[in-house]
């Protein structure tokens, strides 16, 4: 007993650290949707697409970020793109992470690559992509999509090409100080940072403490959407 309370002591104060240093060097942030509650996918997708729409208009290539294993997160995408359609911004390529469970059923059709290590040859389709004036969506782990993490594949786009990714990456986040200690993606720094992910667990850390009194609504997505940098996007979700 005494060892959990010092491993569960431990966490905790590691966590705290993580968090105080990354606000110390935290970025502009621009709140776009406030705390809401949606009904289903197809609301998130909606109030996603009013919210980008203009950026979607000048953006031949965006990355939708996801949690692996979370099927609403495929289905708000497949009917973002859908929707994206309907309003005369079709998508011609779709291009998706073999690994992710689930998302061939959503996207059957889809180019399969993995950006960490077909970077290269991502770089070259995406390109070709643009000349040919095709817009292209790429359906990958937020810890891709998020231009907030060091030398991932959406930073290594920006630093090496001169495509210039929309980011909008889905995340959960806690509702609970106790919440804090289950974070898929942990707000870590430094050397225990062992994933290099902590920036983005801080960014929804940040965030999500500003509502732990905000009441949830049984049988509703609950979801907030920040811009945290020019061309990306940080969308907290949770589903009920």
């Amino acid at each position: 007993m005494k060892y959990l309370y010092w491993s569960i002591l431990a966490l905790v104060v590691t966590l705290g650290l993580g968090f105080s240093v990354y606000m110390s060097k935290e970025p502009e942030i621009i709140s776009k949707i406030d705390f809401s509650y949606f009904q289903d996918s197809r609301e998130v997708a909606e109030a996603l697409l009013k919210q980008v729409q203009p950026e979607l208009q000048q953006s031949h290539l965006v990355m939708l970020g996801v949690m692996p294993g979370r099927k609403i997160d495929l289905e708000i995408w497949k009917q973002f793109l859908d929707k994206s359609s309907a309003a005369g911004l079709p998508f011609q390529a779709i291009v998706v992470e073999p690994a992710l469970p689930g998302v061939l059923d959503f996207f059957p059709t889809a180019v399969r690559m993995d950006l960490k290590t077909e970077l290269a040859r991502f770089i070259e389709g995406a390109k070709n992509a643009r000349a040919r004036n095709l817009r292209m969506a790429v359906i990958v782990p937020s810890i891709y999509s998020s231009q907030s993490l060091q030398d991932n594949p959406a930073d290594l786009l920006v630093k090496t090409s001169d495509l210039k990714p929309l980011g909008l990456s889905l995340v959960a986040f806690p509702r609970s100080p106790q919440e804090e200690l289950q974070m898929e993606i942990p707000c870590v720094m430094g050397a225990n940072d062992r994933q290099g992910t902590g920036a983005l667990g801080c960014l929804a850390l940040t965030k999500a403490r500003l509502f732990y009194q905000t009441k949830s609504r049984p049988g509703f997505l609950e979801g907030i959407v920040d811009l945290v940098r020019e061309r990306d996007y940080l969308i907290l979700l949770n589903s009920q």
